[in-house]
């Protein structure tokens, strides 16, 4: 009931509206008692069509009807004059709505002049052409009047869609004058302007400052254009309906630019100058508008960049941290095993079945460190966080190097390893070099059966240094060698998968390692069970000239302190230590360690960067600012695996890092390094 209530209502005040407007229309009908130049009816049925419905047009229909059986003419004659206002009107609404945005027309400047070209200019001309035949077949206006009535008839229909409809429906569409809320100043001065431009362009002089007020009308159009820059589209439809009612009184009273020899002649001028400017002006706005849309959008996506930007290295740092606790958790344990296997080697029992057992342990050991360690570099590789500490290698000797390492750990006992290295040098890394060929040749064992064969070579390529790593193992099918560098992909296991180890992630990091040097590899295989090849192609340099290499001091006695929070790590540590030869003494924390370093008896203190509290680079800042500080050796214990962790920038105040876990010949060789004899 309520809705229904308030549907009538409406009907009741747009009919209202029409019948009103409809009679002050006609008050200035000057042809023809049924035919004025000034029709603010045609827009209002416009508007009420596109924003209420068609369902609205019986009180269109009534309000024409009753505006014309008032004024002139018989019931026959304004049923068909209101037949033909409410059939323009919905033609005008239907062709907006079919070819332009409907009530959304004057945001865009081709669809306001859509809606000129179709609403006011062709849809009127349905109303015009009905009342005009309507009026002379009902005997109300003479045949030989027809193009004067017509003329002026589509004239005020046109002009009463191009100023009423914009006013009427920007106004429904959105009520708010936000901008006017937010200039009130500003809108205040250009109302003021606008009138009183208005009434100096249209007002009573012929001559205005000298001037003819013809040669000024274009004045006219500066406060509208201010209204189209400064507010939108609303705005100006405003005042572009202020000026044409100024205009319109000031030319019923004889005076402005457009007075001509009759009242009708002077409607019909100024009107198409107002239809004009307003199709302009509304035009001008919806540019001004689209641009400041363009603007909005190109902010809200920048800010959506930036959250999202924000959220990918929030996500990155969660994934870093992740990662380099992961790497911690897996170190620390792993520190721990492979120091109490070097313990046991040196106490247990030399049985054959001891030793094959602590050979197992530390296998598998140093191939689950290994594991971690590519997992976290792929990542860092991945995410840019890899530096690269370049110098001129020779790549023969750094191979050669790398295959002595993997043969002396029994990795490559089981195979015939066959290597060919001639002087080839590049600018390198060489601890990434040694990850490149070392994954290669890891992979040639895997894949390669008891007693195949690997054959590694070395040579220079015209301006590329390139090492080659073949085998006879089972070789790569057709379809995997696209994908073979790929994260996780790995060739078809079988039943003896455990003699397969590995998680598919020694290749990526091949990859994006010779990518970070400038190089390429590639990979080649003539199929299952016909063996394969990975090449390695780097930029090649000039040989650098020969360098003395000094050897590592050997190890001596020291006196070190260990400072690790984890009990089982500090033992297994001091074990190794003191079957070296060394004197240790062991901290559980940082003030600990600062206590002990103050009675002057450590040389070599060795700080896990983990500490609970204070951290171990805290415990270093503090020992070296200490008296003794400059004398002592600090080397890190580090379980994380991310490159900060190794190195804090310059100044830093460890002499050497160390990975998690340590080998044990690595720790003891490091500390006669940093901490060589005296003498």
């Amino acid at each position: 009931m309520t809705g229904r209530s308030g549907n009538a209502l409406l009907l009741a005040a747009l009919f209202g509206l029409y019948v009103l407007t409809g009679k002050v229309g006609l008050s200035v009908a000057f042809v023809h008692a049924s035919a004025t130049a000034v029709w603010p009816p045609t827009g209002i049925a416009l508007a009420a069509f596109l924003t209420l419905g068609y369902e609205c047009w019986p009180a269109i229909f009534a309000g024409a009807f009753v505006v014309n059986i008032s004024t002139a003419g018989s019931v026959a004659t304004s049923l068909g004059i209101a037949t033909g206002n409410t059939l323009e009107g919905l033609l005008g609404a239907y062709l907006v709505n079919r070819f332009g945005t409907g009530v959304r027309t004057f945001e865009r400047a081709q669809d306001v002049f859509k809606f000129a070209g179709l609403a006011a200019v062709l849809s009127t001309i349905v109303g015009a052409t009905t009342g005009v035949a309507s009026l002379s077949l009902g005997g109300h206006a003479a045949w030989a009047d027809w193009g004067r009535i017509w003329l002026t008839w589509w004239l005020g229909d046109m002009t009463g869609a191009l100023i009423v409809a914009p006013l009427l429906i920007l106004w429904i569409q959105n009520p708010r004058p936000d901008l006017v809320r937010r200039r009130p100043l500003e809108a205040a001065c250009l109302c003021l302007v606008t009138i009183l431009v208005g009434l100096a362009v249209f007002g009573e002089g012929v001559v205005f400052f000298g001037l003819r007020t013809f040669l000024l009308t274009f004045f006219c159009t500066l406060p509208l254009l201010w209204a189209a820059f400064r507010f939108r589209q609303r705005e100006a439809a405003v005042l572009i309906a202020v000026l044409s009612g100024i205009a319109i009184w000031a030319m019923l009273r004889g005076s402005g630019p457009f007075a001509g020899v009759t009242a009708n002649e002077s409607l019909l001028l100024l009107q198409s100058f107002m239809g004009t400017v307003s199709v302009m002006i509304l035009s001008a706005a919806a540019l001004v508008e689209e641009r400041r849309r363009v603007e909005r959008d190109r902010e809200d996506l920048l800010a959506r960049e930036q959250a999202a930007r924000a959220e990918a290295e929030g996500a990155g740092r969660a994934k870093d941290e992740f990662l380099a606790m992961l790497g911690y958790e897996l170190r620390n344990p792993l520190a721990i095993i492979i120091s109490a296997v070097s313990v046991l080697d040196r106490i247990e029992s030399q049985e054959d079945f001891a030793v094959r057992a602590r050979g197992a342990i530390r296998h598998q050991i140093t191939h689950l460190s290994r594991l971690v360690d590519d997992l976290l570099d792929v990542a860092h590789v991945a995410s840019g966080k890899i530096v690269l500490s370049c110098q001129p290698l020779n790549l023969a000797t750094s191979v050669q190097r790398c295959v002595s390492v993997l043969a002396g750990t029994g990795r490559l006992e089981r195979h015939i390893v066959d290597v060919q290295a001639e002087p080839a040098w590049a600018h390198a890394d060489p601890t990434r070099l040694d990850q490149i060929v070392s994954n290669l040749l890891a992979n040639a064992a895997k894949y390669t059966p008891p007693g195949g064969t690997i054959r590694v070579r070395v040579r220079g390529e015209g301006d590329e240094a390139v090492v080659r790593v073949a085998d006879t193992g089972i070789g790569i099918p057709v379809g995997l060698l696209p994908r073979i560098f790929d994260l996780f992909v790995q060739g078809e296991r079988g039943l003896d998968r455990a003699k397969q180890e590995g998680l598919g992630v020694g290749l990526t990091l091949v990859r994006r390692l010779v990518g970070l040097h400038g190089g390429r590899v590639e990979a080649s295989s003539d199929g299952p069970g016909r063996g394969s090849e990975f090449v390695v192609r780097l930029p090649r340099i000039a040989p650098a000239p020969a360098e003395d290499v000094a050897r590592p001091p050997a190890s001596q006695r020291h006196r070190i302190l260990i400072v690790d929070d984890n009990p089982a790590a500090r033992q297994m540590l001091r074990l190794t230590l003191e079957l070296a030869g060394d004197e240790v003494e062991v901290a559980e924390d940082g003030h600990r360690a600062l206590d002990l370093a103050e009675s002057g008896w450590p040389e070599v203190v060795l700080i896990d960067t983990g500490l609970p509290g204070m951290d171990g680079y805290e415990v270093a800042r503090r020992l070296r600012a200490s008296s003794r500080g400059p004398e002592m050796h600090l080397l890190a214990l580090t379980g994380f695996g991310q490159p900060r962790d190794y190195q804090r920038g310059p100044g830093s105040d460890f002499d050497a890092y160390l990975m998690k876990p340590v080998d044990p010949e690595e720790l003891v060789r490091t500390i006669g390094t940093v901490a060589p004899p005296r003498g």
